[in-house]
């Protein structure tokens, strides 16, 4: 699992490296997804929405549902 994060990891860094929003959005939807905790969740499934939202991205619903499904939105 260490592994998989650290890849996850460098994977965001190097998103953000080259100004990859609609990566970002992909790779924090997936780091939400693998998160072990609603906080560690809700943490990277805001910065997926924020980056939805600025692109008009077809998820930022969804991902507004699920922050609001935990009292986040």
């Amino acid at each position: 699992m260490a592994e998989r994060d650290a890849a996850l990891d460098a994977l965001i860094l190097n998103a953000h490296a080259r100004d990859d929003r609609r990566a970002l959005v992909t790779l924090y939807t997936q780091a939400a997804d693998l998160a072990s905790d609603m906080d560690r969740e809700c943490f990277f499934l805001t910065y997926a929405h924020i980056y939805a939202l600025e692109l008009g991205h077809p998820s930022r619903e969804s991902l507004c549902a699920r922050l609001s499904a935990f009292g986040r939105e």
